[in-house]
């Protein structure tokens, strides 16, 4: 119960394990460049679940490899990165959600009282019609119906009975039954579908009452109390008799239901069932899908109204299954309640004269008006708007005013700026900005994200801009957005799935909509913890492009620079035949123009994205973040050159690439033997304080890679590493690496760990030589030190390198056998790094 949607503080955790997997490297030699002293090979791993492996604890237990389809619960880790994607969007559906209550509020009202209104306004009607009158009469039949409401008030008023015939010209009898207005062009007369319920809601006559209403009618002088007793009388009795104001609930009259509808909507439903569908919702479903229907979902008013719109706009027949109505039906239903909430067609009006307005607002209006203001209809402030929390009844913007912080000006709420902003709140200070500060530069100005700044950007007061940062923040990010999240896509901030699925692949319905626009394509949306050839469950998606490598062979142009077995750069082949590139890069380094699809057309077997540098870290993903990168990440070691691969010395310390999440410094110990051998001992202690892997786990290239907690995930590892000092050739590793997790969620930064943090994996690894292969390894390592050792990708004969070669054996200790564990996120949609 711990777990919420910004923070894990306070949850248990139990330790699961070990999962023991099996890795196959696959290696292509690409190319072999002899004076350059290079060669370039592509590589890819295959991971399978070992049935049979045990694994020893420090103890000499042995613990059985548990299945990888045994369900594990942890943090989604796609999730803090598509809220904040979402904010634009979220803000829109928010918009959608809070009309959808001003829909509500107006079909419930239509139902209540302006079914019973229209009614009684062609009772009215007929009534003259009866006795031959029209409004192209003389008004005499339309007098007497007055006067004879009048005489039937006389009990209730206590007048004396002296307005007469005569008393009122015709045209003031004819603007009170047929074409009194507003002002504003709505039609207020007897006769007219609002005027019993504008005439009834005024309430009796009264000395301010009857002033206002004959300011309406066009009736003055010694009679006009008199005439308004008339108008009321007649308005309110009609307006009762057909059923004024009644509550409109489940279980109320069908055929009163039915009536009231067809007359606000034009639609008739027979079907009891389906009429209640529509009106109430389906009966049994956790989300109410009538148009008064109202669920407090995760903190959002969520309307039924929206959802009957949202599901007849994107599947109508089964949305007519559901509801138990036709086609013809579906299409009259969506046209009023759409109206009303301006999905549909011309947005309806509803005349504010009602609630003692000017004008008519329709669901646009009425949102701008609320977002910033007093709800102008029923009062006092909504839920959704500036006006919530420590901020209710401070905030009274103009509706011109929200059309900027929304829709219009450069930092609008509904357009890219939005998740900006977001980025803004959680890392307390801008983004490096333009000296104009209108645009986003590498190296620019970063100052305070605060009142004042917002305040200036949005020429609004300080007081206006903390409530806009918090709702933004506390309301939408960390209320709505996750909550629109799961109503769309079922997505939530803890997943539980297999452990197959965690590392080697799963389908997020978000990712297939939001960034391949086709959910229900089953080949796009897949993502994994761990770069397997093909994704797990997928029907053989690939997971991307292969990784290539160019590594150093101490000849040629390295002969003499002490490289070998140094890996120089990384990149990626085209392996997939989609015939993209996922990206390129230009001679300089920086990322190349995409064509005007937004893709990098390349061959197959194009080797594209070479650097010298870890490729989370190379300078375009550093550029990618305005510099930001290497900040967050906690150190500055990037680049590969001086990394050992495979061969290290055994007296001094050497550079080591830990899995591609870090580059660090061996520390070199005392000699010892192992096995027989005399070797050097190296340790590799990793802070993860000084290793925040959040934006090689995300890859977005964005500046979502470095906002601040958005995946908090910290590398550490202890390794132990033997070598052997004739040959340099590690001989024996042990790790114990950790991903620990920040638990406090989004907008956090330099944990204390073991306070603030948990491990959510731990990984260890052990690889040394078995007893009985001592000579045997004596044999290779002494046969296979020749310059073009490692070339051999397999062999023959008693000292040629098998598959299990020791110069494969620090791979397989810090390479395959951590990563096939850890790699927590690595999201990289289709870019292995």
């Amino acid at each position: 119960e711990n777990l919420t949607e910004n923070s894990a503080v306070g949850a248990e955790f139990e330790k699961m394990g070990p999962f023991i997997y099996e890795v196959t490297t696959h290696r292509e030699l690409l190319e072999f460049d002899e004076s350059a002293g290079t060669v370039t090979y592509s590589e890819y791993d295959v991971f399978d679940w070992c049935a049979d492996c045990t694994w020893a604890d420090d103890d000499g237990n042995e613990h059985d490899s548990l299945p990888g389809s045994t369900n594990i619960t942890n943090a989604n880790i796609l999730w803090n990165t598509q809220r904040i994607a979402g904010i634009a969007t979220g803000i829109e559906y928010g918009e959608i959600f809070a009309k959808a209550g001003f829909t509500h509020m107006m079909i419930d009202n239509d139902l209540s009282n302006k079914a019973p209104s229209i009614w009684a306004s062609e009772d009215i009607d007929d009534i003259a019609a009866a006795a031959g009158g029209s409004k192209f009469g003389d008004m005499s039949v339309e007098e007497g119906v007055l006067l004879d409401s009048y005489q039937a008030s006389l009990a209730q008023s206590g007048l004396d009975g002296s307005m007469a015939a005569g008393d009122y010209e015709s045209s003031i009898v004819k603007s009170i039954y047929y074409n009194a207005n507003d002002g504003y062009g709505t039609c207020i007369a007897l006769t007219c579908d609002i005027g019993p319920m504008l005439i009834t809601g005024m309430g009796a006559p009264s000395d301010s009452v009857t002033a206002a209403r004959a300011a309406l009618y066009g009736y003055s002088g010694d009679m006009a109390t008199h005439m308004d007793w008339a108008v009321y009388s007649l308005a309110a009795s009609k307006f009762a008799e057909n059923g004024a104001g009644a509550e409109i609930v489940r279980g109320m009259d069908n055929v009163s239901l039915r009536e009231r509808l067809e007359a606000v909507s034009g639609v008739s439903i027979t079907n009891n069932v389906a009429l209640n569908n529509v009106v109430f919702g389906a009966e049994g479903e956790a989300l109410g899908d009538g148009f008064l229907s109202l669920t407090d979902y995760n903190g959002v008013p969520l309307h039924g109204v929206a959802l009957f719109l949202l599901g007849a706009q994107s599947d109508a027949f089964t949305t007519m299954v559901h509801y138990e109505i036709g086609l013809t039906q579906l299409l009259g239903l969506a046209d009023y309640s759409g109206g009303w909430i301006g999905m549909v067609g011309t947005p309806f009006d509803f005349p504010m004269i009602l609630v003692n307005g000017e004008g008519t607002i329709n669901a646009d209006q009425w949102w701008q008006t609320a977002f910033g203001s007093e709800e102008p209809i029923a009062g006092g402030y909504f839920s959704i708007g500036l006006n919530q929390g420590l901020y209710e009844g401070t905030v009274d913007l103009s509706v011109e005013k929200v059309q900027e912080i929304l829709y219009t000006s450069d930092y609008a709420l509904t357009g890219d700026f939005a998740s900006v902003f977001m980025y803004n709140e959680l890392s307390g200070t801008t983004m490096p900005m333009t000296e104009d500060r209108t645009g986003f530069v590498m190296g620019g100005d970063v100052v305070d994200w605060d009142d004042a700044f917002v305040a200036e950007a949005y020429d609004i007061s300080e007081s206006d801009a903390a409530a806009l940062r918090s709702w933004v923040k506390n309301f939408m990010f960390s209320t709505v957005i996750g909550s629109l999240l799961g109503f769309q896509y079922e997505g939530t901030p803890y997943t539980t799935q297999s452990m197959d699925n965690w590392l080697y692949g799963w389908r997020d319905a978000i990712v297939a909509d939001v960034v391949y626009g086709d959910i229900s394509n089953m080949d796009v949306g897949w993502v994994s913890l761990e770069t397997n050839e093909t994704y797990y469950g997928s029907d053989n998606v690939s997971t991307g492009d292969f990784s290539v490598y160019v590594a150093s062979t101490g000849t040629g142009a390295h002969a003499d620079d002490g490289t070998m077995g140094q890996r120089l750069m990384e990149g990626y082949i085209n392996s997939d035949g989609d015939g993209y590139c996922d990206f390129k890069l230009n001679a300089d380094g920086t990322v190349a123009e995409a064509d005007e699809d937004g893709n990098f057309p390349c061959e197959e077997g194009e080797i594209y994205g070479i650097t010298g540098h870890l490729p989370w870290r190379a300078p375009h993903r550093e550029a990618s973040t305005l510099g930001l990168l290497s900040d967050h990440v906690g150190n500055g070691v990037t680049e590969l050159a001086g990394t050992i691969g495979d061969i290290g010395s055994a007296d001094e310390s050497f550079k080591y690439n830990l899995v591609g999440y870090s580059i660090t410094d061996t520390v070199p110990g005392e000699m010892g033997e192992f096995k027989g051998i005399p070797m050097r001992h190296h340790t590799i202690t990793l802070d993860p304080a000084e290793n925040q892997i959040q934006a090689k786990l995300i890859g977005s290239g964005t500046y979502v890679d470095v906002l601040p907690g958005a995946l908090p995930v910290y590398f550490g590892s202890d390794v132990e590493i033997m070598v052997e000092p004739i040959t340099n050739m590690p001989m024996y590793g042990k790790s114990v690496s950790m991903f620990h997790l920040d638990l406090r969620g989004a907008g956090n930064m330099n944990p204390d760990f073991g306070v603030d943090t948990h491990p959510v994996f731990e990984i260890h690894t052990l690889s040394e030589l078995p007893d009985d292969s001592a000579e045997t390894l004596k044999c290779k390592v002494l046969k296979n030190t020749d310059p073009m050792y490692w070339t051999d990708f397999g062999g023959e004969g008693d000292c040629a390198l098998e598959g299990t070669a020791v110069i494969d054996y620090i791979t397989a200790i810090l390479y395959a056998a951590s990563i096939s564990m850890i790699a927590f996120g690595g999201v990289r949609m289709g870019t292995r790094d």
